[in-house]
């Protein structure tokens, strides 16, 4: 819509300043809103001239300089939200709003995240010491002789945690609130598989995993492979050991609190998301869920964890 022209913002100025009128009157009398005419007296107080403010142009960033110094500091320091960013600013006198300081984020290559929880314990010195000495090394073996060890559980009242209903309407699904089974999986993984995989019904405890260690695990072990494990109780057991040493191979502990520096992790984190999906009620159909998405893992896959862990030379 195009702007009142010059001469008509000048012939209102001129009924109220020279004729006398009212704002309202001389609005009513040349057909324009009676804001309009305020708004020109006023250009006409503050500049001398009914013309219009300037549109479009440059109009230069409010968060740059020292803000932009200050709020990238800020951002890298500790947890924010973007409302709250523009509280803290409009705290220190720069009132911004809220898509300012989206664009701001999403310039500096900032996303929202999913928080991955980092044990608290990875600062005590002991602790930090020996992830420091742990990942200086881990680079230097030969993957190909690397055996993770873990275990997770699973259940049989997992069901997937979102989908898609209708606008306005909640997503339901039903799921044993009551009676449900809890099994515990075992499995290794190597550089290019997963090796020795075992459900059981129930949680883990020392007889259990060296009756896995010395039936399903040992079998499967070479001369000069090295297994990885991490220091819970039932793990220690000495008999362990041996049945390790008896194939040929090694044991070593990882540092305490350090489950990223375990590959399988991010294994048997894909293995419950996709567990979710076929909503299994029994522990054979949760058994036979678990082979079929063992039976799509690939060699390049376990070869991806082990570099995202940093256990890949190459």
């Amino acid at each position: 819509m195009a702007g009142y022209s010059m001469d008509l913002r000048e012939r209102v100025v001129a009924a109220v300043k020279t004729d006398g009128l009212s704002r309202r009157a001389a609005a009513a009398r040349f057909g324009v809103s009676y804001s309009a005419a305020i708004e020109w007296l006023k250009r006409v107080e503050e500049t001398g001239s009914a013309a219009p403010r300037q549109v479009g142009g440059y109009n230069p960033k409010k968060l740059s300089g020292a803000w932009r110094d200050w709020l990238i500091e800020r951002c890298h320091d500790r947890d924010f939200t973007l409302r709250g960013l523009v509280a803290e600013l409009g705290e220190r006198g720069l009132k911004v709003d809220y898509r300012s300081v989206w664009e701001f984020v999403h310039a500096e290559k900032l996303s929202h995240k999913k928080k991955t929880l980092i044990a608290v314990e990875q600062d005590r010195p002991d602790i930090a010491r020996r992830r420091m000495q742990w990942t200086k090394y881990r680079g230097r073996i030969d993957p190909t002789r690397l055996v993770f060890i873990d275990e997770t559980w699973t259940k049989t009242n997992m069901s997937p945690l979102s989908g898609w209903a209708p606008v306005g309407q909640r997503l339901k699904a039903k799921v044993p609130h009551g009676h449900w089974k809890t099994m515990t999986f075992l499995a290794a993984l190597r550089r290019d598989r997963v090796d020795a995989p075992w459900l059981i019904d129930g949680p883990i405890n020392g007889e259990r995993f060296l009756l896995y260690v010395e039936k399903v695990l040992a079998p499967t072990l070479q001369p000069r492979d090295i297994v990885i494990m991490d220091n819970l109780g039932s793990h220690k057991g000495k008999a362990v050991r041996r049945a390790i040493r008896a194939a040929g191979a090694r044991l070593f502990f990882l540092p305490k609190y350090s489950p990223d520096l375990n590959p399988i992790e991010q294994l048997f984190s894909k293995l419950k998301h996709w567990l979710r999906k076929p909503a299994s009620r029994t522990v054979q159909t949760v058994c036979d869920a678990i082979g079929q998405i063992l039976n799509r893992i690939t060699s390049a896959e376990c070869s991806h964890y082990f570099k995202n862990s940093g256990y890949d030379r190459n």
